[in-house]
């Protein structure tokens, strides 16, 4: 097997483009391109978060909400909850196409985790979710919410 690489201006940085070049379509070639499409799956279903001096992998399905205080993002996780630098919008830029929506200006949470939501004080709305967590939905962001959940 003879494996290469050859820098392409053309792609965006976060594009990968990987041929596979054989005389047949064999079982090996086959294998080769299973294993391939699972890695590429793979990385779709893991976040790296930087936390105490090292880079913790999340799985996405796992985390219930994000918050933002200042400059620190605490991530809840089903088990545990993890501090780390950042801006809410770019995490949410990495997770909106796995069932996260903004609801509010400091807060994302994962639909999949939502367990009910109450009305709250003037006209505010409180969702609660796995693990206990009750997050505060802005009005401003309660009709995506509410678009999301096909209300």
């Amino acid at each position: 097997m003879k494996i290469d690489f050859n820098k392409d201006g053309r792609l965006n940085d976060d594009e990968i483009n990987v041929l596979v070049s054989a005389k047949e379509l064999t079982p090996e070639v086959i294998d080769l391109l299973a294993m391939l499409k699972n890695v590429s799956n793979q990385d779709d279903n893991w976040i790296p978060v930087n936390t105490n001096n090292r880079v913790q992998m999340v799985a996405i399905s796992n985390i219930v909400g994000i918050e933002i205080y200042q400059n620190e993002l605490n991530i809840y996780t089903n088990e545990e909850q993890f501090v780390t630098n950042g801006t809410l919008k770019d995490m949410y830029e990495k997770l909106k196409k796995h069932h996260f929506i903004q609801i509010s200006k400091s807060a994302i949470i994962n639909i999949d985790h939502l367990d009910y939501m109450e009305t709250a004080f003037s006209g505010n709305m409180t969702a609660f979710l796995t693990n206990d967590l009750k997050l505060n939905v802005s009005r401003k962001y309660l009709p995506g919410l509410k678009k999301s959940l096909r209300m």
